[in-house]
């Protein structure tokens, strides 16, 4: 059985978010809306919506355009959403920009 510190050197074991993952995390903790509520802002069914918090779908065929929109909602860049640094072209990572 391998450690914790064992399986962290492990190269590739570091998780990359994709648009589910940064659409969920924005959802939670930058609005009060619950799926079926983000999904009507967005102009989708909730079946939709719900299939790219699972990552079940890749997200909206308009991904640019749905990224704009949620910036409108949450106030978060939509060069997030998309996986992108301003400065570092795609970020893997899952941190959100600064508030400040």
């Amino acid at each position: 059985m391998s450690t914790i510190a064992e399986v962290t050197r492990l190269p590739g074991l570091i998780p990359q978010w994709n648009f589910g993952d940064r659409l969920r995390k924005a959802r939670r903790e930058y609005t009060e809306f619950t799926q079926e509520q983000m999904a009507e802002q967005l102009g989708v069914t909730l079946k939709a919506y719900s299939s790219w918090e699972a990552g079940r779908s890749n997200g909206p065929r308009n991904i640019a355009q749905a990224a704009v929109k949620l910036e409108e909602i949450t106030g978060i860049p939509k060069t997030w959403f998309l996986g992108w640094n301003d400065d570092e072209g795609p970020a893997g990572g899952a941190n959100l920009p600064s508030t400040d």
